[in-house]
């Protein structure tokens, strides 16, 4: 994974737990404990790999980091300063804030 603040690879630990009721379709899962998830099988096989992929796509972070102290912001990105060659534009919207201001127009 690439981390979104550095720009650079980043390993990072999973970790995930899931708890399985493997039943037979159409059968009763009122008797299963809670907090297990039901998979109903028919006469098609459990697709194991499939569902391991699939809860190691869930564990993945959103955005992948590093730890603060450890990363460094990529060379080159930081805005550049104003140079004393730019000329100083007024703000189009000033005008707004007089009327803003005056209660009478």
């Amino acid at each position: 994974m690439v981390c979104q603040r550095c720009l650079e690879l980043v390993a990072l630990p999973i970790h995930s737990e899931c708890d399985y009721a493997v039943v037979k379709a159409g059968a009763n899962t009122q008797s299963l404990p809670k907090g297990y998830d039901v998979l109903e099988v028919d006469e098609d096989p459990l697709d194991l790999l499939t569902l391991v992929e699939d809860e190691l796509l869930l564990a993945l972070p959103i955005v992948p980091l590093h730890d603060p102290e450890v990363c460094q912001h990529p060379v080159g990105l930081e805005e550049p300063e104003p140079s004393e060659d730019e000329v100083s534009r007024s703000n189009p919207f000033s005008v707004l804030a007089q009327l803003k201001r005056d209660p009478n127009v």
